[in-house]
């Protein structure tokens, strides 16, 4: 609990470089889209998920966690900023997984234009306890709009980690469920 306050300054801090980050580009983009009419986009989502670790043939439960997600970028490609924190620390057997953590995750989408659904990828940086693990995490979600700038998402991904030795010692399955807001 005594690492909370140092983190949870860290996650505030990171939370608004990302935004002013957005809101940087988001200007010069308006400004040249004004005369192209290229077509940037913004976003938000904020999801709640849990993860299932597959571990020597063992399954386990995972911490829930909160991420917010701002993003910016075109309507095929969009980058992301996420933010990541755990609710909670489970122990696993013989493993780092599972504790509390929070998570810079900048990666980027791919999303067809025709369908709602999106292809991602990023590198997570995962802070916890004076231990810092990286990765590269694969995943695919559905973002369906349900009124005005609202949408529903819904994912799943995995990701690979230094912590896990590459998939070597177990592979993560996170699911994700929360709000989508496009401006």
């Amino acid at each position: 609990m005594k690492n909370f306050s140092k983190n949870g300054i860290t996650v505030v801090a990171l939370f608004a470089v990302a935004m002013l980050a957005a809101r940087t580009a988001r200007a010069q983009e308006e400004y040249q889209s004004s005369e192209t009419g290229s077509g940037y986009t913004m976003g938000l989502a904020a999801t709640i998920g849990e993860t299932v670790y597959f571990i020597n043939s063992d399954a386990y439960r995972g911490p829930v966690s909160l991420e917010l997600v701002p993003s910016f970028g075109w309507p095929l490609l969009k980058i992301d900023l996420g933010l990541s924190t755990t609710f909670e620390s489970v122990h696993i057997e013989g493993s780092n997984a599972g504790h509390w953590n929070f998570t810079f995750r900048p990666g980027a989408r791919l999303t067809p234009t025709t369908l709602p659904i999106y292809f991602l990828f990023a590198v997570p940086l995962v802070f916890q306890d004076g231990d810092t693990d990286f990765g590269l995490m694969f995943g695919a979600g559905l973002d369906f709009h349900l009124s005005g700038i609202v949408g529903l998402v819904l994912e799943v991904d995995t990701t690979l980690s230094k912590n896990l030795e590459w998939g070597g010692d177990g592979v993560p399955l996170e699911f994700r469920a929360g709000l989508s807001f496009h401006f």
